[in-house]
């Protein structure tokens, strides 16, 4: 009987933490089938921008993979290549896992630069053109080359994240060109809040 009573229990525990990664399975299927038509998805041999501390933790679930365009078109260079963009997805338990998660990455972020919290910079040495969004328990972080870089598909690439990675109270942080800068877009946080220093 009191065995049947602690299995009740760990499913009943366990069950939310299961939820919530279904949640995000279903926004990561949406969001890649929205972009079938155009990009492919791709999951073996990554590499893409180095993410510094992020790439160190321990999350829940996390997810890399690279969308690759179907046709051809000219970067920046005036090569003929296909576009395509890296997303790393990472899931923590709690908003405590997510916070000493920020905390870590902040002096360790995105290409090894240091980054305070609620706070732009004009440069960001090294770092291709990114978008991070912090959504609940979730961050969520797309980088592209530097190459490939256009204000316009840049911004096209913010609002395909928001619908299925965002909402009213995301925090944004964005590296808009190659090498910056870099600019909290959305909810940014106080730079007196000591919470992600």
């Amino acid at each position: 009987m009191l065995a049947t009573r602690i299995f009740t229990a760990f499913l009943a525990l366990s069950a939310p933490a299961y939820g919530q990664s279904d949640d995000l399975q279903q926004r990561i299927k949406g969001f890649q089938s929205e972009l079938a038509t155009t990009y492919s998805v791709k999951t073996l041999n990554l590499q893409g921008e180095s993410l510094g501390a992020l790439e160190k933790e321990e999350p829940a679930f996390q997810t890399h993979f690279k969308l690759e365009a179907k046709e051809k078109s000219e970067d920046n260079l005036g090569r003929s290549t296909k576009l395509n963009v890296h997303v790393r997805i990472f899931e923590f338990d709690a908003m405590d896992d997510l916070n000493w998660a920020m905390k870590r990455w902040m002096p360790d972020f995105i290409d090894h630069n240091v980054v305070r919290p609620g706070r732009d910079s004009k440069t960001l040495p090294h770092a291709d053109p990114s978008i991070v969004i912090v959504e609940g328990t979730v961050i969520t972080v797309l980088t592209l080359p530097c190459s490939q870089f256009d204000l316009d598909r840049f911004r096209t690439w913010r609002k395909h994240l928001l619908t299925y990675f965002g909402g009213a109270s995301s925090v944004v942080i964005e590296v808009q060109g190659c090498e910056g800068p870099l600019l909290w877009t959305k909810n940014a946080p106080d730079p007196k809040d000591r919470t992600w220093k």
